[in-house]
């Protein structure tokens, strides 16, 4: 930041730093941690003109240490107000040259950080002497983790839910390495307590025994460091290493976390814009080209997907909208953001089909969700129609919509294609709900009463079989019940409907019904 210029809170500057983030969202301050530098393009601030002091005040209660801004390019100035109240509240503002990339600025903060920790954590002794501050800087954490296993002659890993990491050494893990990965997720094991301090924690178990120990715990999400006790039992002299080495990993992951951060704020920024129809075409090319300046390739059409968490705490869906973007960054050229702090917006390619079929997107996302310990999160999702990049809003509008169907016509979570919600949209209306609740009791009052009195489900028997063309052996299948089962249901509901059920000219008519009860369920 030498060329940067101080802005306000000079009695501020003596602040602590420990590490660096980029502000992506609006609402992104209530996920900072404490004493880091918070870095924007402004962009997410343009929605927050009228409050900016109200901004500045909850940068301060949330621990930041500082703010750097990037002028010109969204927000042309600061206002005074929030330069008063940053001077108020001896908080630093630094404008930082707009040609600067963050990763110029996060990279030496973290360093600096690295090597103000290392003085006080590493030992000449430490990996036999292998690593020095110079190399903690500059070395990747897979190369840390290639030293402690040479170091301790057993296989090592370390596991970040929210990072999408699972790193291990040696890097090629063997059938027994997988063990141990569930060892770690599974209770009931034998455990014990060791170390100095009980730090450590040996569990025993699947024919291998492993050491590990938190090196982390963020957003309702715990990063770990596991050793595989493969070759033998480690030393009380190897566990003090590992506590060393603890601390570098968690050194090292946050400035991998860093480093992420930088590249979604740049996706962020791209896909706040593509959704805000206000929006000039200017500002979309702008936009377009500085995406294309990454390196990366922007799609003539998209799919967009939203997936929004229900009942869940802010800083637990900070965990999980991270956890999926690291996840879905990894597929394919998907570009993500975060909106309105509960939405995660996932703009697909249009020749990347598969993600988009509803079974395959809801198994990715319960895959990730389980692989981070969070199976038990309820979300819902909706998928637009294939969209030009520069109309991209109104595909965000139709996957909001076709995810709030969702949730209105079904108590769990789920994926629902908005090309499925046309016909609903055309019943929906206020004006036309009379209608719609006569029309579904007359055609199908008698099996609802039925269902409710004897506690069993004819009604959802019967939509499959009407979808299944009639098809008892298809309708059983889909049931997974037998075939006779079926025959006996669809004799009930033809006895209580006056055999009108299986009439053919009749049988649009349920099939109206049963599509619309929904909307009235």
């Amino acid at each position: 930041m030498q060329d940067g210029t101080l802005l306000a809170g000079k009695k501020g500057l003596d602040r602590v730093v420990k590490t660096a983030t980029v502000l992506d969202a609006p609402d992104a301050v209530r996920w900072l941690r404490g004493e880091e530098l918070a870095l924007t393009s402004t962009y997410p601030l343009l929605q927050l003109r009228h409050r900016l002091d109200h901004f500045i005040r909850e940068l301060v209660e949330y621990g930041a240490s500082g703010l750097g801004l990037k002028l010109n390019r969204y927000m042309k100035r600061v206002p005074q107000k929030m330069i008063d109240c940053a001077n108020a509240l001896d908080f630093p503002i630094v404008v930082v040259p707009e040609n600067v990339a963050w990763v110029e600025i996060i990279t030496p903060v973290m360093s600096s950080y690295f090597e103000a920790r290392a003085g006080k954590v590493i030992q000449p002794e430490l990996f036999g002497g292998r690593l020095s501050q110079v190399s903690l800087v500059d070395s990747a954490l897979q190369d840390l983790l290639g030293d402690l296993n040479t170091l301790l002659t057993n296989p090592v890993m370390v596991t970040s839910p929210m990072d999408g990491l699972i790193l291990s050494a040696p890097s090629n893990p063997e059938p027994d390495m997988q063990d141990a990965l569930a060892l770690l997720e599974e209770d009931g094991w034998a455990c014990e307590a060791i170390g100095a301090n009980r730090a450590f924690t040996r569990r025993t178990g699947r024919r291998t025994s492993i050491v590990f120990t938190p090196y982390e715990q963020a957003n309702g999400m715990t990063g770990m460091l596991v050793v595989v006790e493969r070759n033998r039992k480690l030393s009380n002299e190897e566990l003090d290493h590992l506590g060393y080495a603890k601390v570098l990993i968690s050194l090292k992951v946050r400035q991998i976390r860093a480093d992420q951060s930088a590249i979604f704020e740049r996706q962020n920024e791209l896909v706040l814009s593509l959704i805000d129809r206000s929006l000039g075409n200017q500002t979309h090319a702008a936009l377009t080209a500085r995406y294309s300046g990454m390196g990366k390739r922007l799609h003539a059409r998209y799919v967009g997907i939203v997936v929004a968490f229900h009942d869940i705490d802010p800083i637990r869906l900070r965990g999980l909208s991270n956890a999926l973007r690291v996840h879905f960054s990894k597929h394919g050229e998907t570009i993500t953001g975060v909106i309105a702090n509960n939405r995660v917006v996932i703009m697909v390619p249009e020749d990347d089909e598969r993600l988009c079929q509803p079974d395959i997107f809801r198994e990715q996302i319960d895959t990730r969700l389980l692989t981070i310990g969070a199976q038990e999160v309820v979300w819902s999702a909706g998928i637009s129609q294939v969209t030009a990049v520069e109309h991209f809003y109104r595909a965000y509008e139709q996957a909001v919509q076709a995810l709030e169907h969702g949730r209105s016509t079904s108590n769990a979570g789920g994926v629902n294609l908005y090309d499925e919600t046309g016909f609903y949209r055309l019943f929906s209306k206020g004006s036309m709900q009379p209608d719609v609740h006569r029309f579904v009791h007359e055609w199908l009052g008698t099996l609802i009463d039925h269902d409710k009195r004897h506690r069993v489900d004819l009604i959802d028997t019967f939509r499959i079989f009407l979808d299944s063309n009639g098809s008892y052996r298809e309708t059983a299948r889909v049931l997974n019940i037998h075939h006779n089962t079926v025959r006996y249901r669809i004799s009930q509901i033809t006895e209580m409907t006056g055999k009108k059920a299986l009439q053919p000219k009749l049988r649009l008519h349920y099939h109206l019904a049963l599509k619309l009860l929904p909307l009235v369920s």
